[in-house]
C-alpha cells in the first residue's frame, strides 16, 4: 500500500511539473507571438519611444525587487557591489537599450510574423559575439540551424517586402523596420554573450543580474532624455514624458516586461530545447495572427521561411555548443 501511495504521489508530482511547464512555456510563447501586434494596438506611433522603454525597465526593475523580496537574498547578492554593477551590467545594459528603442520603430513598420521571424537572427548573431567574447565555437548541427534562420529571414525579408502596409490602415516602411529590427538583432546578440559572460563565468545571480540591468537601463534611458541623444528629450519637454499615452498603452509594456524574466525562466528551469519550442510555437501562433488580425495572406516565401525558422531554433537549441577549454587555460596560468 506504502508503495501505491508513493507512487501516486510521484505521478502527480510528476504532473504538476509537467503543468507548470506549460504554464510558463504557454505564457512565453503566447507573449512572443503577440508582442509586436500589442505594440501597433495600443501604443500611438506619436508616443516617445524612449517613455515606453523606460516604463518597461521599471516594471521589470519592480518585478524583479519584489521576487527578490519573496525568495531571499542568495550568496552571490549579499556579495553586491555598485563597481560590480557597472562593469557586469553596464555594457550590456547599454545595448538592450539602443536595441529596445530599435525595437519600438521596428514594431510598428512590420507586422507581427514578420518581425518574429527576422528577429530570430539574434541567434546567429549571438553565436558571433560568442565565439569572439568567450571563445565558444558552433557544431557543424548548429552551424547549419544558423544557415537556416539566415534563410528565413532573407525570405522573409525579400518575399514580404512587396506590398507591405498595402492590407494595412497604419503606415508601414518596411525597409526601415527590417533595418531596425536587425540592427536590434545583432545588439541582442552582444547583449546576450557578454550576459552569459556574466552568468556563467562570473556566476552572477540571475535575479539580481536582472535587476541590475533594468536599473542601468533605465538610468542611460534618463540620460538619453537630458542630453537629448535621439530628440526625445526635445519632445518629452514640448509634450511630456506621457504624451500620446492611455491605460491600453500599459499592457505591452507589463507584457514586455513579464516576457523577458518568462525567458530566463523557460531556459534555466526547463532547459533551451523547451525554450526553443515554446518560440517554434510562437512563430506558428503569429503566422495565424497575421491571417486572422491583419488580413494578410502568407506568400510562398514565408511559408517557406516560417518552418525554416522553427527547425533552425530547435536544432540550434538542441545541440551542444563547443565551448572553449577554461579549465585547460587555468592551468596552465597556474
Amino acid at each position: 500500500a506504502f508503495h501505491v501511495v508513493a507512487r501516486t504521489l510521484g505521478v502527480k508530482a510528476a504532473m504538476a511539473w509537467d503543468a507548470s511547464q506549460l504554464r510558463i512555456g504557454g505564457f512565453l510563447a503566447v507573449q512572443f507571438a503577440f508582442q509586436p501586434f500589442l505594440t501597433r494596438w495600443f501604443v500611438s506611433p506619436d508616443a516617445i519611444k524612449s517613455s515606453v522603454v523606460l516604463m518597461c525597465e521599471l516594471v521589470k526593475l519592480v518585478t524583479c525587487m519584489i521576487l527578490l523580496a519573496f525568495s531571499g537574498v542568495s550568496s552571490g547578492a549579499q556579495n553586491w557591489t555598485p563597481v560590480d554593477t557597472l562593469w557586469c551590467a553596464g555594457p550590456p545594459a547599454l545595448t538592450y537599450t539602443a536595441q529596445n528603442l530599435l525595437t519600438q520603430t521596428a514594431y510598428q513598420n512590420l507586422d507581427g510574423m514578420t518581425f518574429n521571424v527576422i528577429n530570430q537572427t539574434k541567434i546567429l548573431f549571438n553565436a558571433l559575439f560568442v565565439f569572439l567574447i568567450m571563445g565558444d565555437g558552433q557544431s557543424l548541427v548548429q552551424m547549419a540551424a544558423l544557415g537556416c534562420i539566415f534563410a528565413a529571414s532573407v525570405l522573409v525579408s525579400f518575399g514580404d517586402s512587396q506590398g507591405a502596409g498595402a492590407s494595412s490602415e497604419v503606415p508601414e516602411d518596411f525597409w526601415l523596420g527590417a533595418t531596425c529590427c536587425m540592427a536590434g538583432s545583432a545588439l541582442s546578440g552582444l547583449g546576450s554573450a557578454v550576459t552569459e559572460l556574466v552568468l556563467v563565468r562570473k556566476k552572477r545571480d540571475t535575479l539580481v543580474f536582472s535587476a541590475e540591468l533594468a536599473a542601468l537601463s533605465a538610468v542611460s534611458l534618463c540620460l538619453n532624455l537630458v542630453l537629448d541623444l535621439n530628440g526625445d528629450g526635445q519632445r518629452v519637454q514640448a509634450r511630456g514624458l506621457f504624451s500620446a499615452w492611455d491605460s491600453w498603452t500599459w499592457a505591452p509594456v507589463v507584457a514586455n516586461s513579464l516576457g523577458g524574466l518568462a525567458v530566463g525562466a523557460v531556459t534555466k528551469y526547463f532547459g533551451s530545447v523547451r525554450k526553443g519550442f515554446a518560440i517554434t510555437f510562437g512563430l506558428v501562433l503569429s503566422a495565424v495572427l497575421r491571417v486572422v488580425v491583419t488580413g494578410r495572406s502568407i506568400s510562398p516565401a514565408v511559408a517557406i521561411a516560417l518552418p525554416l525558422a522553427s527547425g533552425g531554433i530547435i536544432l540550434h537549441l538542441a545541440q551542444p555548443r563547443r565551448q572553449k577549454p577554461v579549465e585547460a587555460e587555468a592551468k596552465k596560468s597556474e
